[in-house]
Formats: structure tokens, C-alpha cells, sequence
């Protein structure tokens, strides 16, 4: 059977390299224009309103101090420098996890010699509308920038292996050293890539160390020295990407070597953090969490992602320490964020990442295989004589409809993923119901503006107070940002020297106010969180009076 597969993959067309990378152009060009359509339209979540709140303050004070909680640095300096150039506002907020998530794409190209053509372009188109990765791209959070450098430290370490006795080697240790440095000054779970491609790789050095002393018949002591001596020509690049790695990391925790921190600093508060979360359980969830995200919206991925595991594993070739390592770090992927009692949506893309890639490389490899494009040719009796053309015809046969069944299923994900896809980003992307949207705030907010927007009094004179007592208030300091005299605290005002007020709904504060003077208005903030706007009514009347 394998010979045969084979055969067919053989036989199959060549994809062309202009064909190649045409198609490679237009699924970039698709996936740009799917992150950036009407970008700013979904009202942002509260940790979005938090990011972009702290982005702020740096840009406007140049301070920064990083909390583990709110993540690294990265992201806020990077983003400071778009709000610099094009404007505040939500769209722009948001353009770094969309470009970082666009330009996850590309870097499959380089893995072509391992995936193929066809895996390539099967891995770029599935992740390029991949619901997840799509919606985490639309979102002013750290997620795709941990994807991208994931893929780029991957990428950038199997080209340089290959490239070990070259000059060409140079780049590739770059990519994955600052790919690397940037990822854990974004978000602390690239301590977690770092755990699992290390573990993996110092299982392989052992194993082929181990393989290579039996193999050989040396000493322990002679077999360590030989190792040792292989190694020692690469000591100094590999020192030097160490050093271009806390280069960059102490950057931009340092906010650009302004404050006073060391990396001991850094991984102590990073761990010590995270740890706490996932003993308190914080965002606990049970072991299963991400399993029906990835049934509802990554069926495609998901599937033949599995498919590829097992194939992969059973096929032998030069490519096969690659796929053991992509099934790994898949299953790991899986296993690992199961089990941290961090349970959120966004984490899902790091599962998506390499399930879409063994996918891709999957589906590049098995198409081309169909004889004769999928068509039997009947035949006579004659031809079907002997009993090998009879067990040829009948794997045939076999193979045929294996190839419609399978095509059939990957065209119904497919159109379910992309359904998904228009769905969940542009319909129903604030829906509490949808499994993406985890205590997304209510396009409530969008009206409370327009209404605050339509008082006579201005940002720089209103007079607004918001309270709650958890500090649970998020969005709306973001998008009173403006109002320059609009106050926060725990605890509704104990005199009234306020011309609005928003409060939980719950706080009934016409005993308190007269209600002959100040309307109400109510709206969510988000799922199971109402709040009322008291405003005084002479807002409106003086602007009904002005019209």
C-alpha cells in the first residue's frame, strides 16, 4: 500500500514556482484583508481596554513597570509607537496582533523542504482562516505575537541546523534568538515554548548520544570528548545569539534601559505569578476546555491535524525527526495548556498552530495521490484475469473512495471553519454565547457613549464618576479617556458635585439624588454586569435649548 501511495505522489502534477508563490501571495493578501476589515467595529474587552490604557500612560509619560498580570513589555511599547504615528483609537490599537498574525504566514514558506509545496500552501490557507487565529488577531492582546515568534524560533532553528556548515546558518540563528527574546518580553507562557521545545530537544541529544556510543563502541569518557569537540565550533555564534537574546529582552523591560531591573527579576516575578494563578485556579476550567473551541471552530484543523500525527508517524523518510517533532509539540501544546488552570479562549492558538501545520502538511500530501485524478477506468475481463489485478482493481477502488469520503468531509469543515469564521468576527463577535467571547464587553458601550457624547458639557469640563465595588469598570477608562475630570473609586459619591454618574444597577441612587433632576439610563457592560448612567437632565435640556 505504501508503494503505491508513493507511485501516486509521483505521478502527481508539479506545482509549479510561479504558481507556488502566486498562490502563496493571494492567501497572505486574503489573510490581511480578513484582519483588517472593519477592525475597530467589536467594543473592546476589558483586558484590551486595560493594554491600551497602560499603552497610553507610557506614551504620553514614558513610564512603564512591568506586572505579570498585564504581561510584557513588548506589546505596549510597540503599540506606543503605532498611537504615535497613527492616531488612539481601537483600529490602531489593535494593528500589532495583526500584523504579527498575518506574518505567521509566511514564515511556513520556510519550511518548505520539509512540508512541500502543497503543505505549505494548505498550512498557510487553514491558519490564514482559522476562526481562533483570525479573531485573536483582532485582538489587543499578546497571543499572536507568542504564535509568530514560536513559528519563527522553529523555523529559523531546523534552517540553521541545516544550514550548520554553512554561511548561510547566520540569518536563520538571528530569527530564532530575537524571535525568541521577543516572545518572553511579550508573554510569560513563552517560558512554557521554551520548557517543551527544550525538554524535547534534550531528549534528542541524549537519545543520539546514546545511539552513537553503542553504535561506535567507545568509552564514555571518549564518546563525551568527541561530542564536546563537535560542538565547540559553534560555542561563540551561539553565545553571541545568548547575548542578542537578553539584549533584546532587557530593551524592553527596561522600557529602553530606564529602569532598574535585572532578568533574575524578570523570570522570578514571571513564575511566581503564574504559579500562584494556577494553584488558586483563578481562571480554573476543567481538562477538556479547549476540546469543544476546537470542535466548534477548528473541525478542519483539528482532524486532519490528528490524521497527520498518525500518518506522519508511520511514514519513514528523511523528513520523519521534523514530524515527530511537530506531532510532539502538538500533543505537548494540547496537553500542557489542558492541564494550567489558566482556562481562557486566546491560549487556544497555541494549540491551533501546530495541529494546522501537520493538517496542511497532511492534505499537501495526500491529494496528489489519487490515480488518474480520482477517475477508475473500467476493465475487461481479460485485463482482470489474474488475482493481482483483481487485488490492484479492488485497491483501487479502495483508494477512490477513500479520497471522495475524505475530500468530502475536508470540503463540510471547511465551509463550517470559514462560516465560523464570518460568524464569530464579524456578526457575532460580542455574543456571550459564542465559546470565543470570554467577558467580551457589550456593544451597550458604544450607545453610552453616543449618549455621553450628545451632553453639552465636553471632555474637558464634564464631570463624571464611576464606581464599582470590584474596580470591575473596564472598558470605560478607555473610552472616557478624554474626559479629563472623570473619577474612579470603589464606592459611589457621598455628595452629589457630579454631573453624571455611572454605578452598578443595583445601587439605587434616587435615594440618594433628586430624580426631579437627574435621568437615568441603563446599559451592560458585560454579560451579567448592568450598570445605570445618572446624568443631570440640564445636559440635554441646555443642548435641546441650543437646537
Amino acid at each position: 500500500m505504501q508503494q503505491s501511495q508513493d507511485e501516486n505522489i509521483e505521478n502527481s502534477p508539479v506545482l509549479s514556482e510561479i504558481k507556488y508563490k502566486t498562490v502563496g501571495l493571494l492567501i497572505i493578501f486574503f489573510a490581511l484583508l480578513i484582519r483588517l476589515f472593519d477592525l475597530g467595529e467589536r467594543v473592546f474587552h476589558h483586558d484590551e481596554s486595560v493594554h491600551a490604557s497602560f499603552t497610553l500612560n507610557l506614551l504620553k509619560t514614558g513610564q512603564y513597570t512591568y506586572n505579570p498580570a498585564y504581561h510584557g513589555p513588548f506589546l505596549f511599547h510597540s503599540t506606543a509607537v503605532i498611537f504615535h504615528f497613527l492616531g488612539i483609537n481601537d483600529a490602531t490599537a489593535r494593528l500589532i496582533p495583526v500584523l504579527f498574525g498575518v506574518a505567521t504566514i509566511p514564515l511556513l514558506f520556510l519550511l518548505k523542504k520539509e512540508l512541500g509545496k502543497r503543505g505549505v500552501l494548505w498550512s498557510a490557507f487553514l491558519i490564514s482562516f482559522s476562526p481562533s487565529m483570525v479573531y485573536f488577531s483582532r485582538f489587543f492582546r499578546n497571543d499572536l505575537i507568542i504564535v509568530f515568534c514560536t513559528l519563527a524560533t522553529v523555523a529559523g532553528g531546523v534552517r540553521y541546523l541545516e544550514n550548520l556548515h554553512s554561511r548561510k546558518r547566520y540569518p536563520y540563528l538571528i530569527l530564532a534568538a530575537s524571535s525568541l527574546a521577543i516572545a518572553v518580553s511579550s508573554k510569560e507562557n513563552a517560558y512554557l515554548v521554551i520548557l517543551m521545545f527544550g525538554a524535547y530537544g534534550g531528549i534528542y541529544l541524549l537519545y543520539k548520544f546514546y545511539s552513537d556510543w553503542k553504535k561506535e563502541n567507545l568509552s564514555l569518557k571518549k564518546a563525551l570528548r568527541l561530542k564536546s569537540s563537535a560542538f565547540f565550533p559553534f560555542l561563540p555564534e551561539i553565545l553571541l545569539s545568548g547575548v542578542l537574546f537578553f539584549f533584546i529582552v532587557m530593551l524592553f523591560y527596561t522600557s529602553l534601559f530606564r529602569n532598574d531591573v535585572t532578568p533574575f527579576s524578570i523570570v522570578e516575578k514571571a513564575f511566581s505569578h503564574w504559579v500562584e494563578m494556577h494553584k488558586i485556579q483563578r481562571l480554573g476550567g476543567p481538562f477538556y476546555f479547549y476540546i469543544p473551541i476546537l470542535l466548534v471552530y477548528e473541525s478542519p484543523i483539528l482532524l486532519f491535524g490528528t490524521m497527520g500525527i498518525i500518518y506522519f508517524l508511520k511514514k519513514k523518510d528523511k523528513n520523519t525527526p521534523f514530524f515527530l517533532f511537530l506531532s510532539y509539540w502538538a500533543v505537548a501544546s494540547l496537553l500542557l495548556y489542558s492541564y494550567l488552570q489558566e482556562k481562557v479562549p486566546w491560549l487556544v492558538v497555541n494549540i491551533v498552530l501546530p495541529f494546522g501545520i501537520l493538517a496542511g502538511a497532511y492534505l499537501g500530501e495526500f491529494f496528489p495521490r489519487v490515480p488518474d485524478n480520482g477517475q477508475l477506468k473500467p476493465m475487461s475481463r481479460a485485463e482482470s484475469g489474474s488475482s493481482e489485478s483483481g487485488k490492484k482493481s479492488a485497491f483501487e477502488k479502495d483508494s477512490s473512495r477513500t479520497y471522495t469520503l475524505l475530500a468530502g468531509i475536508l470540503a463540510l469543515t471547511l465551509i463550517i471553519s470559514l462560516v465560523q469564521c464570518i460568524s464569530v468576527n464579524f456578526y457575532r463577535s460580542m455574543d456571550p454565547d459564542e465559546l470565543m467571547t470570554y467577558t467580551q464587553a457589550s456593544p451597550d458601550i458604544r450607545g453610552l457613549m453616543e449618549k455621553i457624547e450628545g451632553f453639552n458639557e465636553g471632555p474637558e469640563t464634564l464631570r463624571l464618576y464611576v464606581a464599582d465595588p470590584d474596580d470591575l469598570y473596564w472598558p470605560l477608562p478607555w473610552y472616557l479617556r478624554d474626559y479629563e475630570k472623570a473619577a474612579y473609586s470603589r464606592k459611589p459619591p457621598t455628595e452629589m458635585k457630579y454631573d453624571a454618574i455611572i454605578v452598578p444597577v443595583e445601587y439605587r441612587m434616587y435615594d440618594v439624588i433628586p430624580k426631579e433632576e437627574y435621568a437615568s439610563y441603563n446599559f451592560t457592560l458585560r454579560p451579567g454586569r448592568e450598570f445605570t448612567l445618572y446624568y443631570n437632565k440640564s445636559l440635554e435640556n441646555k443642548m435641546g435649548d441650543a437646537l
